[in-house]
Parts: C-alpha cells; sequence; structure tokens
C-alpha cells in the first residue's frame, strides 16, 4: 500500500533528524568555544522541533493513514535509508578528538543529506495537517545560520564558506521542486495531488472530532466561449485571477484548489451549512460584481457538507461527486448561482 510505504518514509525521516540532533548536541559538547558552541546547541534544539514534526506525523499517519505523495515510494526510502547509514557514521565521528573545520564539514555532510526532497516535499504538503510552526521557514532559517557560522567561523579553511552556500542553493533548488511537486504553475493553487494530500487527513482529523466537513466545487461559466473570443492567453489570465481571489477570501483553514481546466474545489473543515453556503455566495457575487482582466464573468458553485464516520478518503470522495452533482445543477438551472447537495453519512 502506498500509504504503508509515505509512513514508512516519514519515521525515516525522523530518525535521520533524532540523528542529526543528536550530532549537533555532541559538537556543542565538544567545542571549546562558547559562541560556536551555542551554535551547535542551536542547531541541535532546532532538530528536535523537526522531530517533533515528524513524530505528530508519524502518529496521524498511524491512526488514519497518509496519502501517496511519491511517484515512487520505495527509490525514496532507499535513498533515506542509505542517508541514515551515513548520518550514523557521522554521529560516531562526533566522539573523536574535536577540531573547528572537521566539525563542519561533518555539520556540512550531515544537512547534505537532510536535504532530499522528500523532506521538503512533506513539510509543504503535510504542515497544515500537523500544525505548530511551519518546518519549512524554520529549515531555511536553519541553513541560513549553518551558512553565517560558516563565515564567521570557517577561517580555519576558508573554503568552507563555499559548502554554505552549496547548502542554501540546494534548499532552495528543493523548494522548488516540493513546490512544483504540488502546486498548479499557472493559478499558485493545489494541484490534484497537492489537494488530496492535505484533503485526505484533514478528513481524517474531521472524523476524530466529529466536526463537519464542507466541499465547495467551482466553475468558470461560458469559460470556452470566452476563450474562443479572447484567447487562451486571456482565459490563462483570468484563471490566474481566479486563484487569488479564492486565496484572499478563503479562511487560512481553507483548501483551494485548481482541480482542471476552469474548475476549482474548495475544502471547507469544521463548517457548518450555513457558513459554507455564506462562503460560497460571497465568492459567486465577488465574481459577478467585478470583471477578470476587464471582462465580465460569473460562477456556478456546487456544495456538498457532512461528517465522516468510516473511512476518510471513501467518504471525501463521496462529497466531492455529491458537490459536482450539485454543480452541475447549478449550470442546468442557469448558471451563477449556488447549489446544495446535502449529505449526513450514517
Amino acid at each position: 500500500m502506498g500509504e504503508d510505504r509515505v509512513l514508512e518514509i516519514v519515521r525515516i525521516c525522523r530518525e535521520t533528524d533524532t540523528i542529526a540532533k543528536n550530532a549537533y548536541a555532541r559538537l556543542s559538547a565538544a567545542c571549546p568555544d562558547p559562541d560556536l558552541g551555542t551554535f551547535w546547541r542551536e542547531m541541535s534544539e532546532a532538530e528536535a522541533m523537526h522531530v517533533g514534526f515528524w513524530s505528530r506525523l508519524e502518529r496521524i499517519g498511524e491512526r488514519s493513514g497518509l496519502p501517496d505523495l511519491f511517484d515512487d515510494a520505495d527509490t525514496v526510502i532507499k535513498d533515506l535509508k542509505h542517508a541514515v547509514e551515513k548520518a550514523e557514521q557521522l554521529l560516531a565521528n562526533c566522539e573523536e578528538e574535536y577540531s573547528t573545520a572537521k566539525a563542519f564539514v561533518i555539520a556540512y555532510r550531515m544537512e547534505f543529506y537532510l536535504l532530499h526532497p522528500a523532506f521538503e516535499l512533506l513539510f509543504q504538503s503535510m504542515q497544515s495537517v500537523v500544525g505548530g510552526p511551519n518546518p519549512s521557514a524554520q529549515y531555511q532559517a536553519h541553513i541560513n545560520r549553518f551558512a553565517s557560522a560558516l563565515t564567521r567561523h570557517g577561517q580555519t579553511t576558508p573554503e568552507l564558506e563555499i559548502l554554505g552556500e552549496t547548502l542554501q542553493r540546494l534548499w532552495r533548488e528543493n523548494r522548488t521542486l516540493a513546490h512544483q511537486a504540488t502546486r498548479d504553475d499557472l493559478t499558485g493553487l493545489l494541484n490534484r495531488r497537492g489537494f488530496f494530500a492535505i484533503a485526505v487527513p484533514m478528513a481524517s482529523l474531521a472524523q476524530r472530532n466529529d466536526s463537519v466537513l464542507g466541499i465547495m466545487m467551482i466553475d468558470l461559466d461560458n469559460f470556452k466561449t470566452v476563450n474562443d473570443a479572447h484567447g487562451h492567453e486571456t482565459g490563462d489570465s483570468i484563471l490566474r485571477a481566479m486563484g487569488g481571489l479564492l486565496k484572499q477570501n478563503l479562511r487560512a483553514s481553507d483548501v483551494a484548489g485548481r482541480y482542471g481546466g476552469e474548475e476549482f474545489i474548495v475544502l471547507l473543515p469544521s463548517t457548518t451549512e450555513a457558513s459554507a453556503l455564506k462562503t460560497a455566495e460571497k465568492i459567486r457575487r465577488l465574481v459577478e460584481s467585478r470583471t477578470l482582466q476587464g471582462i465580465p464573468l460569473t460562477i456556478s458553485i456546487g456544495l456538498a457538507g457532512g461528517t465522516i464516520r468510516s473511512s476518510p478518503a471513501e467518504e471525501l470522495q463521496s462529497l466531492i461527486r455529491k458537490a459536482d452533482s450539485a454543480l452541475y445543477r447549478a449550470k442546468e438551472s442557469g448558471r451563477n448561482r449556488v447549489e446544495r447537495e446535502e449529505e449526513t453519512q450514517s
């Protein structure tokens, strides 16, 4: 099962960050320079925060499973297990006689293994599910701190500064790769894979909390006509504008994605029928009352909502089908309207 493989990846990530935490703690204890010793301790504390993230995600995965985010999970597992072996060797090296140059080389190699793209993909995809501090932002500060320390303390081996610059570049590249895997390039919203990566665990959370989960399906009315009359470049600009409108007018906890073509999907956690309808009408009126790229447009919206009782992934799909059915009725009833499909799970 893909979900089991993702859970194994999470466990390996936790193990790798735990090794790094222990390695930096040893370097801090062995370092004779108080300032540098404080730096190593802070690096260890940062890794401890990441371990906390993996532990929380692991518990979520054990209770309700995790979405399959990886095209080739077996290869990712193989790569990460290799990284664990190398990290354990580096941890053992920390027990040898301390030198600044050797400590930074150990740290560089450790951080290199922690920059596997799987870490950032899980950071970005699972943050809203796990909660707590943003691990991606934390890790950026972590890498910047390391590069700064290399500049301050790497005088005995000036070439070490290059290592810090290399790590920063790798980090930026990994963030870009993770973003591309889960985001729609045109609108900046989640793509279908990214949406389900977040929506399935949030459905599990709704099940545990016995809270109502809402689904909103949105379709731009007569979009083909707009494309034919104004060209695909204008059509793309309209889709980008629609993505921006959703980002600006949904709650921070809501999850919006581009479902395909001119169709968008929004997950509304911990909502009510009245609240979901109010949000849908707000979005509909906003589009109706303005022009996107100078062209008057309307949207049709289908709503479904309910509690999750037994199978989060399957019942989420059921809600999506019901919202899509309601969207179809909205289109058939004249467009520029909201239709509801009530759902009570039993």
